[in-house]
């Protein structure tokens, strides 16, 4: 039998500082936005795919030549597989939403597991494609989130610029505006293609597509934004 020799002072420091014994890992936080050189923003949208407005937006990005990441609802997905269909063929990322846009807190970290697998399993169904990104709905983080999430190999992506397009009070040049006047190089902006008050969210895109590349912005998806930080 081999056994391993511990010198006294090591053991000593062993006994009265066990953390030194080994290092913590880091918290597991989410990613809001990057630190970059160059004027990049990644526009996502959330709780799609949307019959009515998914389309809508998807034409607009196309026309515009903007790429942009869709973190989808498995209910959604599963309820409208054309929609979501063409979401990935126009060429967008694709992140997981949850299967459910419920209230993460009243949930336990298995069923947190279980609604981020059952929409995995949606969007593999239905795209072939398995996502690498993860947002809670709400943005809500909880150790049960953080541990269901890094149980299930996901990176957790948040958001630093939110114009609230999912407020019935936001007008299109409100949520225009507020992405204008907060938007840096790096940042994530959060919009919906799903819910109640993508009219507004629609309108207000061109403008502020039309706005931000002439200030020299380059739209990027999630993924690509990530790579600048590397």
């Amino acid at each position: 039998m081999r056994c391993m020799v511990v010198s006294v002072p090591l053991l000593i420091a062993l006994l009265l500082f066990p953390q030194s014994a080994h290092q913590s890992q880091p918290a597991y936080e989410p990613i809001h936005r990057i630190d970059s050189q160059r004027k990049v923003v990644a526009l996502t949208f959330d709780d799609g795919p949307d019959p009515k407005y998914t389309p809508l937006i998807l034409e607009t990005l196309h026309k515009n030549g903007v790429p942009a990441t869709f973190f989808v609802l498995g209910a959604q997905v599963d309820r409208y597989p054309k929609v979501m269909q063409w979401i990935k063929k126009a060429g967008h990322e694709i992140g997981n939403h949850g299967y459910h846009h419920v209230d993460l807190n009243k949930l336990t970290e298995q069923e947190i597991y279980d609604e981020i697998k059952r929409a995995e399993r949606s969007i593999y169904r239905t795209t072939g494609i398995l996502s690498q990104y993860y947002r809670p709905p709400g943005g809500v983080m909880t150790h049960d989130v953080v541990n269901a999430v890094q149980s299930s190999g996901y990176d957790l992506i948040h958001w630093s610029v939110d114009p609230r397009d999912w407020s019935l009070e936001r007008t299109a040049s409100t949520i225009a505006n507020s992405v204008k006047k907060n938007v840096t190089a790096g940042d994530i902006v959060l919009f919906h293609d799903g819910g109640l008050n993508q009219r507004q969210t629609l309108a207000a895109l061109q403008d502020l597509i039309t706005d931000l590349r002439a200030r020299g912005y380059t739209f990027v998806t999630v993924s690509q934004l990530m790579d600048e930080s590397k």
